[in-house]
């Protein structure tokens, strides 16, 4: 059975979201697919970039695919095995179709790249990745990963390559998410555990004004060795990673919303605003205020150009 039809038939036994699965289904680009690659690679069937806003809970069960899930903006809530996970930026979510999961809208809009995948050796893969700890994983910005994942996207929207390149590029990628686990659960799985448990604090708390000390006192570690195992992982102190998140989630309110600064400072956990536009210019290299004034304008000049077009 084609995924075209597989994805109508599922469609029919989900009437709870009726809303969310025809957004979906609107942004898809459905592939066809050679036979010779669908019984011996892993390959796209569908693909899109899907704006979620608030509500927004979808799942179509009963789907004999799998699905990745890439956020570009906002967040998400990935709800499987039992568990919920959070798809912030940069992270890729993973999932079996036949299986119990749901994904929900948590910081609108949320954009996300959403990828339906197939053949013989997607199980292997979606194994190892689920292995240790569930069905998500966080990048940060620049990793191999996320570059080849656009790199990916850019192949499907492009008619003149063929279905051979893009499971050339799905395999990169998957091979990638594999090594790049393995390597971690490799390097003393003890420290692992904290290290991310740390780094999923500085994610989802970053509003607050999260110092080693506090890290120190919760872990029962040494703050030293928080930083020191904490950039061995991630390249990057802890202090640094909390700063940065910080700074991304201001980038958001700035984009969607006119609060001024001294308001935003407090809402991502600057007590001071000087130290949100020091941190501001020392990532973007421009003042939080420049930043908003020049997105506008570069938002102004892709409408005027749709417009004309």
């Amino acid at each position: 059975m084609d995924f075209k039809r597989s994805f109508q038939e599922a469609l029919h036994t989900s009437h709870s979201c009726e809303k969310e699965i025809s957004v979906v289904a609107s942004h898809l680009k459905i592939l066809s697919v050679p036979m010779d690659i669908a019984w011996n690679l892993p390959y796209i069937e569908a693909f899109g970039t899907i704006p979620a806003s608030c509500p927004f809970v979808f799942e179509i069960p009963k789907l004999d695919s799998f699905c990745m899930i890439y956020t570009e903006r906002g967040s998400g809530l990935l709800i499987s095995d039992g568990r919920s996970d959070i798809l912030n930026q940069g992270s890729i979510g993973f999932i079996q179709c036949n299986q119990s999961y749901k994904i929900e809208a948590v910081q609108a809009p949320w954009l996300f790249k959403i990828f339906f995948i197939a053949g013989p050796p997607v199980f292997f893969f979606y194994s190892g990745f689920v292995r240790g700890n569930g069905n998500h994983y966080s990048y940060l910005p620049g990793n191999i990963v996320t570059d080849r994942l656009q790199l990916l996207y850019d192949c499907l929207t492009q008619p003149s390559k063929r279905p051979l390149y893009q499971s050339r590029f799905l395999s990169d990628i998957l091979f990638e998410i594999l090594m790049e686990k393995g390597r971690l659960y490799e390097e003393k799985p003890n420290v692992y555990d904290y290290v991310y448990e740390i780094k999923h604090d500085l994610d989802y708390n970053y509003m607050n004004n999260i110092t080693l000390k506090q890290l120190e006192i919760k872990y029962h570690i040494s703050k030293y060795q928080i930083c020191r195992e904490f950039k061995k992982q991630f390249h990057i102190s802890p202090i640094q990673y909390l700063n940065q998140r910080k700074i991304e989630a201001a980038k958001e309110i700035l984009l969607q919303t006119n609060k001024p600064i001294i308001k935003i400072s407090k809402m991502v956990g600057f007590e001071n605003p000087n130290n949100l536009i020091r941190q501001f210019k020392k990532q973007c290299s421009v003042t939080p205020l420049v930043y908003r004034r020049q997105a506008r304008v570069k938002g102004s000049a892709r409408e005027t150009t749709c417009q004309e077009d």
